[in-house]
């Protein structure tokens, strides 16, 4: 208790620092009075999901409650009458804060937990795990290997989170032969959330992020699925490999072998043949979306509504999902959303004067601040505040050198996904942080590493086909 006081005590005082920096240099950083609150609260919410002073989960829930609180719609009085006056246009509203417990996201994860829910209670995660990892052996290294090969594979088509769900299903048998004690116990469930991230680079429909550069990329810009493979397929291939190599020296596994003798066979009640169809179904929907245009969070609704009728799923089951990481995702995506709409993203991501820049370091400039941004705030919506601002950029840049547009557009959309320090950085990172086996601090030290090593991996690649 004494200590998390202490933590709160030094992080106050390094938030009042934060906030006096727009006064003493109004130049430099000249915030409205509501985006100066919002700096606050971005600053406050990010150190205490580094250092913990509060469960994480808390924090998300201290973020959205000082957002209605200081600078919405139904701030305290008078602090509402004085923003409405001085700052009115940068106000929020506090339905659209409050909005962020039923975003798509959300959605997306109570389909994926409901999918994990009916694996497990009917087996399916056990037999799927059985057959897929068999060909990699015994060797926990290169168990770990197949089970990022596998995960990297289902990300470059379907949901990262829906990924990870189905990963870590498959995983938990695994999971439960290795020794608490083994640090490679952590570097075997940090291997799925970061290989999932990874692999959604590998094509334009693999992630958010991808999606959204696609939206810039038209016309003599326009960017064709192979091409982006051509780059993504494999830079994807080695950040995998490099991130299996490094999750094995920061947690080594202490035993040689595992005994995967993974016995069971497929039941065949009714409500067993149900998870498998819908189960078979949702994926192959993700994975599709291209083809028949039926939205991931739309699909995601399918084995709620199926498992939930047919009684694969029953009350208590639902009251076993990880809400804790719902409050998470949520105070992230309110966290975004506000520094989208009150302006102050633009403000911070302009503070540098890029014109005074050669083409390769404002390019690693722009990736370095997009990686950063979406170590806090989603990777969705890091790629909304970020590419607008870098289009505008590039347009006034005279490219040289063999840059092009669209592969800067594209380094930029991929470097975003490597944004996986945190929990709270992407769905996938939530998911693993809230299967126990890992604390914060596993995550943040291994998730620096690799996605720093990702970032200068991709600014090299783009320097190979420039």
């Amino acid at each position: 208790m004494k200590k998390s006081l202490f933590k709160l005590f030094l992080m106050g005082i390094f938030c009042a620092f934060i906030a006096a920096l727009p006064v003493m240099f109004p130049q430099t950083l000249a915030l409205s009075p509501v985006q100066h609150i919002v700096l606050v609260i971005f600053v406050f919410g990010a150190l205490c999901w580094l250092f913990e002073p509060i469960p994480v989960y808390a924090t998300a829930l201290v973020i959205i409650s000082s957002l209605c609180i200081l600078v919405s719609d139904s701030a305290v009085f008078p602090l509402r009458g004085i923003l409405k006056e001085v700052d009115g246009e940068h106000m929020l509203s506090f339905k659209n804060i409050l909005n962020c417990f039923s975003s798509p996201v959300i959605i997306l994860f109570l389909g994926g937990f409901g999918l994990a829910i009916g694996a497990t209670k009917y087996k399916l995660d056990v037999n799927l795990a059985r057959i897929l990892l068999k060909p990699f052996g015994n060797n926990p290294k290169f168990l770990m290997l197949g089970i990022m090969a596998i995960t990297a594979c289902f990300g470059m088509f379907m949901s990262n989170t829906a990924t990870t769900v189905m990963m870590l299903a498959m995983v938990a048998p695994v999971l439960s032969i290795i020794k608490k004690d083994d640090p490679g116990i952590k570097a075997m469930v940090l291997s799925v959330p970061f290989s999932a991230n990874i692999g959604g680079i590998a094509t334009p429909i693999g992630t958010p992020p991808n999606a959204i550069a696609l939206n810039y990329l038209t016309d003599e810009n326009a960017i064709s699925f192979l091409e982006w493979m051509a780059y993504g397929f494999p830079l994807a291939v080695i950040c995998v490999f490099i991130s299996w190599l490094i999750l094995n020296i920061i947690f080594p596994f202490k035993e040689k072998t595992i005994n995967l003798n993974i016995e069971g066979e497929f039941l065949k009640s009714k409500q067993a043949y149900v998870t498998y169809i819908i189960f078979a179904l949702t994926i192959l929907l993700w994975m599709t979306e291209q083809l028949h245009g039926i939205n991931s969070y739309v699909i995601a609704m399918i084995p709620l509504l199926a498992f939930t009728c047919t009684g694969v799923i029953v009350a208590n089951d639902i009251r076993t999902m990880n809400w804790d990481v719902i409050w998470l995702v949520a105070g992230g995506i309110a966290l975004g959303d506000a520094l989208g709409k009150t302006g102050l993203a633009s403000v911070l991501a302009n503070i540098v004067d890029y014109s005074q820049y050669s083409n390769f370091l404002l390019i690693a400039i722009l990736c370095s601040i997009g990686w950063f941004a979406s170590n806090f705030i989603s990777n969705t919506a890091t790629a909304n505040l970020m590419l607008p601002i870098a289009v505008a950029v590039l347009i006034n840049v005279d490219l040289s050198g063999g840059f092009e547009f669209s592969k800067i557009i594209m380094i930029l959309a991929i470097t975003v996904s490597f944004g996986m320090s945190l929990p709270i950085s992407t769905p996938p990172n939530a998911l693993a942080y809230a299967s126990g086996y890992i604390k914060n601090q596993d995550m943040l030290k291994a998730g620096s590493i690799i996605s720093v090593v990702c970032l200068a991996l991709a600014l090299c690649f783009l320097n190979v086909i420039s």
